[in-house]
């Protein structure tokens, strides 16, 4: 398999053509809504984890996506053609008052004002354009916008920022999979942990990697539902 790409971190480019995402829409089960479409030789499941030990719903933080990448890279040999489904239903993408109220405190307090209201700002604008916003998704249980990128870049959305020095921290990819179908990688928006559907080997180097927490699965558990 080819190696993982090295190099400088570059936003994903969003996808208005869903076809590369046909594969898999169309093989919809009760286990598809966490474990990705059906027919691989292993499945696991990675755990999340947080700097308490609690565990994240629906997100691997950035460490954690670094480590499954690391190892995905090395059983595809299109790691610099991936693509990644992000859930539309995140309020950070939406922007608007909701989200303005999250980051209404952020920074240093503003000093009382005793003579004049102070001025409200803004609510923040949408992390994307409209037309990814609005734009066609990939429906797989739940929609997802689609965008296309080496796999070394998972998580770069290029997303506008809440304000100048605000960076808007999106969520990880709900759906990850090559141009080659090697492997599927799914994190449900409810679940704590992503589940993986690939070769032996690569859920073999999985449980191996000293830096992910990985159990075995079968796409028939209901351990997992």
């Amino acid at each position: 398999m080819a190696p993982l790409r090295l190099g400088l971190n570059m936003p994903l480019r969003h996808m208005s053509d869903l076809s590369p995402a046909e594969w898999f829409c169309s093989h919809e089960t009760a286990s598809s809504t966490v474990l990705g479409p059906p027919g691989f030789d292993s499945y696991v499941r990675v755990l999340h984890r947080d700097d308490d030990e609690s565990r994240s719903e629906g997100h691997l933080d950035d460490e954690l996506l670094s480590a499954l990448c690391g190892v995905l890279g090395r059983h595809t040999n299109t790691p610099g053609t991936c693509y990644f489904g992000l859930w539309e239903g995140y309020g950070d993408i939406t922007g608007g008052d909701a989200v303005g109220f999250l980051t209404a405190f952020s920074g240093s307090p503003p000093c009382p004002r005793v003579f004049r209201p102070e001025n409200t700002p803004p609510p923040p604008p949408p992390a994307f354009a409209p037309e990814i916003v609005d734009g066609p998704k990939v429906d797989f249980d739940h929609q997802y916008l689609l965008f296309t990128g080496p796999l070394d870049d998972a998580g770069q959305w290029g997303a506008t920022p809440y304000g100048p020095g605000i960076p808007r921290d999106i969520n990880s990819p709900n759906l990850i999979w090559p141009a080659d179908h090697a492997w599927f990688v799914m994190t449900n928006i409810d679940s704590d942990w992503t589940g993986v559907g690939g070769s032996a080997s690569l859920a073999n180097d999985l449980l191996a990697d000293s830096s992910l927490e990985v159990v075995r699965t079968s796409y028939e558990s209901k351990e997992h539902r």
